[in-house]
């Protein structure tokens, strides 16, 4: 969800440097690079190990749904191009299924809000795999199971290098998604990387995964010969 369907990373990483510079003494644009895809758990512990946090863990939860709350009601807006990427998809009766580390409260705001929850026959989110988010494989694995389709069926679409390497790890080709926000990300792990969603028209990308399969097969075909 978070930077491939809505432009949240983003509107985080605004929301996140004014407020981590608020309690931090030291507080970079470099570090807040370090965060995107990071649960908020993770990031507090991490600036507790690492930045030597003092505010209480409680208080720092309720701040950051308190932005949440507002990124996801009022500053996002969708991918270019997402609608048209659910509606290539559904008219060829591909099911879709989301895997989002976030709080199953914030993926419902997204939903709700754009009225998206209908497209998705699976929806799954940090709460159903807690402590094993990304980019532990298990958000992925769980998508697969729910949608009934084995995971080297399945194409991840993902624009950070934590969920890059969750969607490797569960088994699945993935697409390294650049939004022109996300130029920082290594990606390189992605089987290919797209600009946008206009590039993974149906057509055009059944066509690429069929190269990316035969390209994947091919040193297995020259070893048995």
């Amino acid at each position: 969800m978070d930077g491939v369907m809505v432009d949240s990373e983003h509107q985080w990483m605004l929301a996140e440097q004014a407020f981590f510079r608020s309690i931090l003494s030291r507080w970079s644009a470099s570090d807040n690079h370090k965060v995107v895809g990071v649960i908020v758990e993770d990031i507090y512990a991490m600036l507790v190990r690492d930045h030597g946090l003092k505010m209480d863990k409680a208080e720092f939860m309720g701040r950051c749904h308190r932005m949440a709350d507002d990124i996801y009601r009022r500053r996002v807006s969708l991918t270019p191009r997402l609608r048209d990427f659910i509606r290539g998809l559904k008219s060829h009766a591909t099911p879709l299924g989301l895997a989002s580390s976030s709080p199953a409260s914030w993926v419902d705001i997204v939903l709700k809000r754009f009225r998206l929850r209908r497209h998705f026959a699976a929806v799954i989110t940090g709460d159903d795999a807690p402590g094993r988010t990304k980019p532990a494989p298990d958000l992925y694995l769980l998508a697969a199971r729910r949608l009934g389709v084995r995971p080297s069926r399945c194409l991840a679409v993902e624009d950070s290098s934590i969920g890059v390497r969750a969607a490797k790890a569960a088994g699945m080709t993935c697409v390294g998604l650049r939004s022109g926000r996300n130029a920082e990300q290594d990606l390189c792990e992605a089987d290919w990387e797209a600009r946008g969603f206009a590039e993974l028209g149906y057509r055009r990308l059944i066509s690429r995964l069929k190269t990316a399969c035969a390209l994947t097969k091919a040193p297995q075909s020259a070893s048995k010969a």
